[in-house]
Parts: C-alpha cells; structure tokens; sequence
C-alpha cells in the first residue's frame, strides 16, 4: 500500500513538473569522435566477433570428439551429457552467426 501511494505520488508531481524525456529523439552516433574512431571500435568489435567464432567452434568440435568417445565406451551416462553439450555448442554458435542480424533489427526499430 505503501509503495503504491510512494509511486502514485511521485508520477503525479513528475506530471507537475512537466518533465519530458531528456533522451527524446536522440540515436547514438559514433560520427561525433570522428571517422578513426568509427573505423577503430568496428574493427575491435569485428576481431572480437572473430574470436568468439573461434572459441565456440573449438567447443563444438570438442563437443562432437567427446560424444563419439563416449559412444564407442558405451558410457550412456556421458553420451546424454556430451549430447546436452554439443546442441548447446550448436545454438551458440547459430546464435553468434545470427548475432549481427539481431543487432540491426533491435536498430532498425529504434
């Protein structure tokens, strides 16, 4: 009840104060630091992309080589567990393929 009344009353005096988003209508834009600065972050940015491709390929990999090693043992304890793993090595990897889509549709509707 408490709270209610705490948040009922503080939009009613933000509403008599006539306040406004301060962050209306503004995008972010690297142009303002100037063409070397765009050109460095897009490059760290993409070397860091590039690495997790990496990463999440030599989980996969593993992934794979450590199920067929607990098929052929017949361990059917590990062959459930290693399964868990490379499924969820294969939706990263889907995941950090289609990240760059994500990003420019969360963009493109703001």
């Amino acid at each position: 009840m408490t709270i209610q009344f705490l948040v009922h009353t503080a939009t009613e005096f933000l509403a008599q104060q006539g306040t406004r988003n301060p962050f209306d209508g503004i995008l972010p834009d690297f142009n303002v630091f100037g063409l070397a600065f765009t050109k460095a972050w897009q490059k760290v940015l993409a070397g860091f992309w590039g690495l997790a491709f990496v990463v999440v390929a030599i989980g996969a990999i593993r992934a794979v080589i450590e199920l067929q090693h607990a098929k052929k043992g017949g361990y059917q304890s590990s062959v459930l567990e290693h399964t868990d793993s490379a499924k969820r090595s294969g939706l990263a990897l889907g995941a950090l393929a289609a990240l760059g889509i994500i990003f420019g549709a969360v963009v493109a509707l703001f």
